[in-house]
């Protein structure tokens, strides 16, 4: 998202999206202490400030910085560094196959919970808005500016014990799923995350397929699968999905970098 060769504002960014964020949950916390948001109408409510508020908080950091420092000059430069894409074929292959490795650690390890398959395509444009679209700032700018600084598997350690904190006041929100869930669980699902996503994005350099992974991460915990796992202290079930999921990152990440080796050897 950001040209090479421009100093990253990190802090600005943090700064910002944590603000965005955390003031969107402020009103939510008190809307529910209010009364406001009860019911079906208050969970309408609570989506909207959710999704286009606080989970859309990173975009719109990294967009009030791109304007500020004269990176985009509007909607089209914004979408041509979203969906920027060097290799679609590539990138497409590459995206199902995590999107599979999301799948499988969830039919082993949690409990399907019944709905229709066709029910979870129509989930992703939801999802997208409810949690994909932070992918704009958390892996668009954050994660590779850190990776500036500190190794790849370091920083997205640092990403993702920020990216928890950042949702941390909805815990204090009765209606958020995370009110139901372990912090410190919560927590290590954030850092495993943030680890795949952070390989599909070295490997495609595509936002927009981190955008979509984020967005079927969501649809599987919660919408296609339970999401038991989050809501007591770690546990070898728990320990058996993220094992899998950072295994088979490093097995796509470790079989492409070969096989490009290989194909530039044989060319050489």
């Amino acid at each position: 998202m950001w040209n090479e060769n421009e100093k990253k504002p990190i802090w600005q960014y943090l700064a910002l999206t944590f603000a965005i964020a955390w003031i969107s949950e402020t009103l939510l916390i008190l809307g529910e202490q209010l009364g406001v948001i009860s019911g079906s109408a208050g969970f309408a409510i609570y989506f909207v400030i959710v999704g286009f508020g606080a989970g859309f908080a990173p975009a719109y950091a990294i967009i009030i910085l791109l304007k500020k420092h004269g990176q985009i000059r509007g909607l089209k430069d914004l979408c041509r560094r979203i969906f920027k894409t060097e290799n679609i074929l590539k990138t497409v292959i590459i995206t199902a196959v995590f999107f599979a490795s999301q799948l499988i650690p969830n039919i082993l390890c949690n409990s399907y919970l019944g709905q229709p398959w066709y029910f979870f395509i129509l989930l992703i444009p939801m999802m997208t808005i409810g949690g994909g679209i932070e992918e704009i700032g958390w892996r668009g700018f954050f994660q590779p500016a850190m990776e500036e600084k500190l190794p790849f598997a370091a920083s997205g350690l640092v990403v993702g014990l920020i990216w928890a904190v950042w949702h941390l006041p909805l815990w204090l929100v009765k209606i958020a799923s995370q009110s139901a869930m372990n912090f410190l669980s919560f927590t290590c699902h954030c850092i495993v995350l943030a680890f795949v996503i952070a390989t599909l994005y070295k490997l495609t350099k595509s936002v927009f397929a981190c955008v979509l992974l984020h967005a079927w991460c969501n649809v599987l915990g919660g919408g296609m699968f339970s999401i038991d796992t989050l809501t007591n202290v770690p546990n070898a079930k728990l320990i058996v999905i993220y094992i899998l999921e950072i295994a088979a990152s490093i097995i796509v990440d470790r079989v492409l970098r070969h096989g490009c080796h290989y194909r530039i050897r044989c060319h050489g």
